[in-house]
């Protein structure tokens, strides 16, 4: 019979292996959750954002004219000049707004219409339209 430090030894190594499982089960289910992530987001964005930044979100949507806008929403589609744009920065942008994460004042705050995880879904296809 093994002794206290064998026990605990046993243990964990029985712990690793279930956390190695549920890893290992997850996995599948969290590639397809990002596919469902994208194609939710694209549907917010088109809701909500592509009026400003157009339907292709080259920053180019009809909605800045009428603002009178002299500065362009970021073109989602440009690779290098939004790898400085963290994900956490973008996901505080959409619900506080531009004016509050300095940038345009006229980003309007979504935090009121858009939930954390719609909030991620846009993110998620933001990303993608990069890559």
């Amino acid at each position: 019979m093994p002794g206290a430090d064998g026990r605990v030894v046993l243990a964990l190594l029985s712990q690793i292996i279930c956390v190695a499982i549920l890893l290992a089960a997850v996995a599948p289910i969290s590639a397809s959750a990002t596919e469902n992530d994208v194609a939710t987001g694209s549907k917010i964005f088109a809701e909500r954002c592509a009026r400003c930044h157009g339907r292709g979100a080259k920053g180019d949507g009809p909605d800045l004219v009428k603002l009178q806008s002299a500065v362009s929403p970021d073109d989602w589609t440009d690779k290098e000049s939004n790898k400085e744009l963290t994900d956490s920065f973008i996901a505080a942008m959409i619900p506080h707004g531009g004016k509050a994460n300095g940038k345009s004042r006229i980003m309007p705050a979504f935090g009121d219409k858009l939930d954390a995880q719609q909030v991620q879904d846009l993110l998620a296809f933001i990303r993608s339209l990069s890559k």
